[in-house]
């Protein structure tokens, strides 16, 4: 064995035993539950509603709707949060809400041919309701668990571990539904197991997620609140230079990312023709190349800050926009997954780390509310954009503006991150 390969190997195993126990070590154990859970089904959701008898229009909606819902109810449903005694398991809770609507999907095929895209649709954006009000959460609890410069790398960890996970479950789910079913039954009937599989998985994460250990907890609210003391933090919320100058481009920028989504999955799914197994191939080279890109992203995290870190994803997520139309088939696409995968770990990276940099441990909860909720009114908006330059241009035309706007975005966040350094100066 080479000797890189050796002290690779060494050094992840030193990096195991050093972890084993701790709070990071629950993390990225819960962490890897989570892309289990949803690896096995996200990557083939396309396909899936597609092989339902789903459209264009539906395929954007799919991506759009669980935006919407999470919108709605994320400032609400972090009000609420805030009368918890005990965040970990109101969140554990929410967690298991969402894990159940798993189940509940797997039922969609018995229901009459015409309703099942749709209500597959339907189910996908409701479940966004536990699933954004439990994330946001746990955003929330980390800024509790981990401090400044320990939470980056842990989360960056965590990351690195999730992609080593992901294309194995990836493509073991791929190959199954490519080489085990003989009819379309038989591939739908598999996708149900997936999700009762993903709803099993889904116990064992709350599980796991019950043994984080958090240090009491900071931020919690009473029932005596008043809505009017929720009103000040909000209004708070838009004076805080600090988080106004992460805020702003990363929400700049998400819109940009987001509006990229459905162009992409439409030349893959429908221009490019790709199957279940293809997309797998995909998720595999882009896991792997985000396993790899692991070490990168932490120790520019770690030497040159967030901002910087983000400016770089932001730079390579643009470039993917101007590449992905020129792809002309499936094998080619898989050899440009692997820069979707490097710069993706980047940008996951830098936007929760970031964020969580800019709040404040006062009232952390109603701050992350407020940018998930803005997030989501992205997811929910983004996708008809793209779907509505995608009907004026075509989509490879569609992509390139995408491309273009990505740019854009990314000269903006250097922009407020040279003016928010010359202010804090």
């Amino acid at each position: 064995m080479p000797v890189l390969f050796r002290a690779g190997f060494a050094g992840l195993r030193q990096e195991i035993a050093e972890m084993r126990g701790t709070n990071v070590w629950t993390f990225v154990m819960y962490g890897l539950l989570f892309d289990m859970v949803n690896n096995l089904w996200r990557p083939f959701s396309v396909k899936f509603l597609e092989r339902l008898g789903g459209t264009e229009f539906e395929i954007s909606l799919l991506s759009a709707l669980p935006g919407l819902v999470a919108a709605l109810v994320l400032l609400p449903g972090a009000i609420i949060f805030r009368k918890f005694t005990n965040k970990k398991r109101a969140t554990a809770v929410f967690i298991l809400i969402s894990r159940a609507a798993l189940l509940a999907i797997a039922f969609v095929p018995v229901f009459p041919q015409e309703l099942q895209p749709i209500l597959f649709v339907v189910l996908v954006a409701i479940m966004n309701f536990p699933d954004s009000l439990s994330q946001t959460s746990l955003q929330s609890l980390l800024g509790d668990v981990f401090g400044g410069a320990t939470r980056g790398q842990a989360i960056a960890v965590r990351t690195k571990f999730g992609q080593a996970i992901i294309p194995v479950v990836t493509i073991s789910a791929g190959f199954a539904i490519t080489f085990i079913p003989q009819t379309d039954a038989q591939r739908i009937f598999l996708y149900q197991m997936f999700f009762v599989m993903a709803f099993l998985l889904g116990l064992v994460e709350v599980w796991i997620f019950n043994q984080l250990k958090v240090p009491g907890y900071v931020g919690q609210g009473t029932d005596s609140e008043s809505a009017i003391n929720h009103l000040a933090t909000i209004k708070g919320i838009f004076s805080d230079k600090r988080f106004r100058g992460f805020f702003v481009p990363a929400i700049v920028f998400a819109f940009t990312w987001q509006a990229g989504w459905p162009l992409a999955n439409i030349h893959q799914a429908i221009t490019l023709g790709a199957t279940e197994l293809w997309f797998a191939i995909f998720a595999l080279v882009s896991g792997l190349s985000a396993f790899a890109s692991g070490v990168f992203w932490q120790r520019l995290l770690r030497k040159r800050g967030n901002n910087v870190t983000f400016i770089v994803a932001a730079a390579l997520l643009a470039a993917n926009m101007f590449i992905f139309p020129l792809v002309p088939n499936v094998q080619i696409m898989t050899v440009v997954s692997s820069i979707a995968g490097f710069s993706a770990i980047g940008i996951n990276t830098a936007l929760l780390n970031g964020v969580l940099e800019a709040t404040p441990d006062e009232n952390r909860l109603m701050y992350l509310a407020f940018y998930n909720t803005a997030m989501n009114i992205s997811l929910f908006l983004a996708p008809f954009f793209a779907v509505m330059l995608l009907t004026l241009v075509g989509n490879s035309n569609a992509m390139f503006i995408v491309g273009g706007m990505r740019a854009a975005a990314t000269v903006f966040i250097w922009v407020a991150y040279r003016i928010l350094k010359k202010e804090e100066a």
